[in-house]
């Protein structure tokens, strides 16, 4: 198992908007990206996943940017409680799949 908070890939802060979508209940939620890397995501939501939980994540491209949305299935491995913020959660997952 690949240790992500303890690595030597770049993670590279970047703040986008971003919608996750849960397959097993086509529920979409939104939230914020913290950082991205080449194989893992960090972003808020208000949506509390489940370890190991797969979601379909689409992050949209940084204001003024012409690519393309990143569209990925992102296999959660952390969650954590944003300080001061009671319904905002920090969500830390694996890119998978690479969707779009």
């Amino acid at each position: 198992m690949i240790d992500y908070e303890n690595r030597n890939i770049r993670r590279i802060p970047i703040i986008c908007e971003l919608t996750l979508k849960v397959p097993e209940t086509q529920e979409t939620f939104y939230g914020t990206t913290k950082n991205l890397s080449v194989d893992d995501i960090s972003f808020e939501s208000d949506y509390v996943p489940r370890h190991g939980q797969l979601l379909e994540v689409t992050v949209a491209p940084p204001n003024g940017s012409t690519t393309q949305p990143l569209c990925a299935v992102v296999q959660v491995y952390k969650c954590t409680q944003v300080e001061n913020e009671s319904k905002r959660y920090e969500v830390g997952g694996a890119i998978r799949k690479i969707l779009q």
